[in-house]
């Protein structure tokens, strides 16, 4: 049997409701059925995840026990992934917007102030260390092999406007939500930071099929979730093939 470790945050519940599809119907990896084991990573027993939020800090010890009793052939990684969303569903009274240099052609927010694409990376990255140590202090872990999926695109405003409570306390002003190409924007960015700390943590990156996106580069619906943030059991059925094909070259046959 091959043996995968699935670790993260709200996004790791679409994930392992594929994988256990996936399971149930005898998926084969690395020559033999794949078994697996998903951990939440808002478990009280395993808060706070790291012990200091610097670049020497190191899991929380129980979280490091089960990395260490598992024993996996591969991680599968699923953190953090809405701080995206955090900063680009609405916007404040005086709209701003940027250019994404790998897509420029994209709308702007009318009457936007443009900012700088690296102000709002770093202003994103700053948001995302959490996430960012998390997954470097994993990585420091273990030396099996680790797939980090790509988190879900963002939900349309119709969907945001059906669950309203998801993101405010109060009644909120509709005319301040976000266009749909700034919340894309916002998601790009996000994803080529988690590219980033992959390539430097030797880490593989899963990116979402695009087949599960629509024109607008919002997610498709046929794979909304059942709140206005996350996706359902098919996106993560298809994410974890798409794991399995990484990780494939890197484990050996006959796995017991």
């Amino acid at each position: 049997m091959t043996k995968i470790l699935g670790l993260g945050h709200s996004h790791i519940v679409a994930i392992a409701k594929g994988c256990y599809e996936l399971q149930h119907e005898g998926f084969q990896l690395g020559g033999g059925p794949l078994v697996s084991r998903f951990v939440y990573l808002y478990d009280p027993e395993l808060s706070p995840t790291l012990a200091e939020e610097s670049a020497a800090s190191r899991l929380n010890p129980r979280l490091r026990g089960i990395i260490e009793e598992e024993q996996p052939d591969g991680i599968v990684l699923s953190v953090g992934g809405n701080e995206h969303i955090a900063l680009s569903v609405t916007q404040p009274k005086e709209r701003f917007d940027f250019i994404l240099g790998a897509e420029p052609e994209l709308d702007l927010e009318p009457g936007a102030v443009v900012l700088p694409e690296a102000a709002v990376r770093e202003t994103l990255r700053e948001k995302m260390t959490p996430t960012l140590l998390t997954i470097a202090a994993i990585r420091k872990e273990t030396g099996a092999p680790i797939v980090c999926i790509e988190p879900p695109p963002p939900l349309p405003n119709s969907r945001v406007v059906q669950c309203p409570q998801e993101f405010f306390r109060r009644s909120f002003d509709p005319r301040r939500l976000s266009g749909d190409a700034f919340r894309y924007k916002m998601w790009r960015t996000q994803s080529a930071l988690y590219r980033e700390i992959c390539m430097r943590e030797n880490i593989l990156f899963a990116p979402v099929p695009a087949e599960f996106m629509a024109p607008s580069g919002m997610l498709a619906e046929f794979v909304w979730g059942a709140d206005a943030s996350h996706a359902n059991a098919l996106f993560g059925r298809r994410m974890i093939q798409a794991a399995a094909q990484l990780f494939e070259p890197r484990l050996g046959d006959g796995r017991q």
